[in-house]
């Protein structure tokens, strides 16, 4: 949590030599974190750090504005392409994964649920893919760039689906309550209808109350009104 927020005061702010220093510290932790986690992608990451190492030297002998830039360009090159979705990997199949239960528990109708087992089930096979893919991983940024691309584009489609069922149960339930409020308007309307021809009448004379079968007035003989 606290890489993630350096990352972004860094890259949201302006670049100072501070914050992109700590922004540096804080990706070289994360791409050693990477390493230990995606070993396969272990030699892509090595050269990816020497090209980012290589351009961090260049900015060490600069000073104020111009070192600050040539920091952040060396983050930047550090944390770009492939690194950086690699970092955004768990989030993506936490996502679908969340989702995928979401649709599972949501689902109302039998086709809904149909759905939804479907979607869960290629979801599942798309995480067991994916995580299969990234064991292996890549011997060079290259490939570790396609591979990550491949793998997004997968997860993606995973999760389009799932939230296509989503939307799919809900604007059904949505129909579904559109259409018990009408029934329920039609059936008050109605009462009110049948109501209104028992309900007792009042003289628009002397004010007297008659029954509603009365054609007049039992107080003062005058004949029912509209």
């Amino acid at each position: 949590m606290v890489v993630t927020v350096v990352t972004l005061l860094a890259s949201g702010c302006k670049a100072t030599v501070e914050n992109q220093t700590a922004a540096w510290a804080a990706n070289v932790k994360t791409v050693a974190g990477l390493q230990a986690t995606y070993p396969g992608f272990k030699p892509a990451l090595e050269a990816r750090m020497k090209t980012a190492e290589e351009a961090k030297a260049k900015a060490d002998g600069l000073e104020g504005e111009s070192a600050a830039k040539a920091l952040q360009a060396a983050n930047r090159t550090l944390m770009g392409g492939f690194v950086g979705k690699l970092k955004g990997i768990d989030d993506k199949l936490e996502t679908l994964r969340k989702k995928s239960v979401e649709a599972a528990a949501k689902a109302g109708d039998t086709s809904s649920q149909q759905a939804a087992k479907i979607a869960a089930d290629d979801a599942k096979a798309t995480v067991e893919r994916v995580h299969a893919t990234l064991k292996k991983g890549a011997s060079n940024e290259a490939g570790a760039d396609a591979v990550l691309k491949k793998v997004e584009k997968d997860i993606d489609a995973a999760t389009k689906a799932v939230d296509t069922v989503l939307k799919t149960d809900r604007d059904k339930k949505d129909a579904k309550d559109a259409d018990d409020k009408a029934a329920d308007k039609k059936a008050a309307d109605q009462k009110a209808a049948a109501d209104a021809k028992v309900a007792d009448w009042k003289c628009e004379y002397c004010d007297a109350m008659n029954k509603h079968d009365h054609t007049k007035c039992g107080g003062c003989g005058a004949p029912r009104g509209k």
